[in-house]
């Protein structure tokens, strides 16, 4: 009895200790806002701190000072040792939001913010293009993705009212597209597209950073067997490159083979340039599930390249940031796979 006493006396003390201790395990947060355009410290910029305990959980709200320091009075939660990420700090510029990922373990009391000044002058068009056309009884599942590379200097962040992308959504498609915007730091997030003025061309206004920036598309239109089916690109010069489920054949003036992926047996293809492809789309597949493949049930290609497609450099590098992510995936990520993550607020 006297032990059992004892052993509940020492937990009780653990307890006491643990309360006390408690606080000083939480992280203080605090540091600079720096307009990476100027180089300079930026004032009146809004910033909130969020925590990744059971979801994304808003703490606290400040504004950068004149020198463009800043601290929140709430300390973050600290984490386990198994969860990478404690929280993050969003910062609101210009109507454009920038996201610092705070790592679990590290210290949070110099963070260093960094904005963009928004330019609409000069935008840059899409690098790549990649069409992925996945036909079923019914239905032609498109998933369009568009690459763009912000190189700009002084580095800007580019947005416009008239849209950093402009596309053609085939009629058949009655207006539906679901649209995702992807930053430097791989963090996708929904966004909106608008009737552009012209028929059938829409417009996404996703705010290009500094960096790598890919916007993804995704519609359908009805499909038979054998039907023509023809894209129509609004930045006529841009590389195009198809893809297809095994099963699915693709025919084309101009359309040629560079061969079949290995791990999802997709089969890619090139495309003429020019404002219009048509294609004869025969067969019916989805993209297969490799192993290590995403959430969602999203094919994760990797491509390599064959003797045909050597002089083509960057379709490699483009077949994970377009084709291996996975769209439903991409829209359902909550919490990112990596750090230092600058986010869009709107798309």
């Amino acid at each position: 009895m006297a032990g059992r006493d004892m052993r509940k006396s020492a937990l009780r003390t653990a307890a006491a200790v643990i309360a006390v201790l408690a606080p000083q395990l939480a992280l203080a947060v605090g540091g600079t806002v720096v307009n990476g355009t100027t180089g300079s410290p930026h004032a009146g910029v809004v910033l909130t701190l969020s925590s990744f305990q059971g979801g994304m959980t808003p703490l606290e709200e400040t504004v950068s000072q004149s020198d463009g320091s800043f601290e929140f009075s709430k300390p973050l939660p600290a984490v386990s040792a198994g969860q990478p990420f404690a929280g993050a700090i969003r910062a609101e510029h210009d109507g454009i939001g920038y996201t610092e990922i705070l790592r679990g373990g590290e210290a949070h009391d110099s963070v260093r913010v960094i904005v963009y000044s928004v330019s609409e002058q000069e935008l840059p068009a899409p690098l790549n293009r990649v069409l992925i056309l996945e036909p079923s009884d019914e239905e032609l599942l498109l998933r369009e993705s568009f690459q763009f590379v912000n190189d700009s200097n002084p580095p800007v962040t580019y947005s416009s009212a008239d849209g950093t992308l402009n596309f053609y959504l085939p009629p058949e498609a009655q207006g539906g597209v679901d649209v995702s915007g992807t930053g430097p730091a791989g963090m996708p997030l929904r966004s909106t597209a608008l009737p552009a003025g012209p028929e059938n061309i829409y417009k996404v206004d996703f705010p290009l950073k500094p960096g790598e920036n890919r916007i993804d598309l995704q519609y359908a239109v009805p499909y038979e067997d054998g039907m023509p089916f023809t894209t129509r690109s609004t930045y006529p010069g841009v590389n195009t490159r198809l893809a297809a489920p095994a099963g699915v054949s693709l025919e084309g003036v101009g359309v040629a083979s560079l061969g079949q992926e290995p791990t999802t047996l997709a089969s890619i293809y090139t495309a003429p340039e020019g404002p219009a492809v048509t294609l004869t789309v025969s067969g019916s597949g989805r993209l297969l599930t490799g192993a290590g493949s995403g959430a969602g049930g999203q094919a994760e290609i990797s491509i390599e390249q064959a003797p045909v497609s050597k002089e083509l450099p960057w379709i490699a590098g483009l077949a994970i940031a377009i084709l291996g992510l996975g769209f439903y995936h991409l829209l359902s990520s909550r919490v990112p796979e990596q750090s230092g993550a600058n986010v869009a607020k709107r798309g």
